[in-house]
């Protein structure tokens, strides 16, 4: 191997794979989200200020209040979301090592 040149990649199985992809959609889903609520209130947030910041209602904490609330839902769904899959595999790898107890006892 060539000094400064990094080893190949092992292969990586499908199942693999497929939970880093899930993963990574999951995480441009959230950033997705993010964005948007960035965008779409900070317009409403200058509509507000070049239409009506004058008689101190700042109407744009609505839409912000009613959108963070589901936004927040996103983040926690996304969070927890991986923890629940680690603790899924964890119940899965016990019941495979039940039944591999099992069928050694039959």
């Amino acid at each position: 191997m060539v000094q400064g040149q990094q080893p190949p990649n092992p292969p990586v199985s499908d199942e693999l794979r497929e939970k880093a992809e899930k993963r990574v959609n999951q995480k441009m889903a959230l950033l997705s989200h993010v964005g948007s609520y960035i965008i779409v209130n900070g317009f409403l947030v200058l509509i507000w200020a070049l239409t009506g910041a004058d008689t101190g209602n700042f109407w744009p904490v609505w839409v912000m209040l009613g959108w963070g609330i589901g936004l927040a839902f996103h983040v926690f769904a996304y969070l927890t979301g991986k923890r629940s899959d680690a603790v899924r595999d964890k119940m899965l790898q016990k019941e495979l090592e039940k039944v591999k107890k099992e069928q050694g006892n039959t």
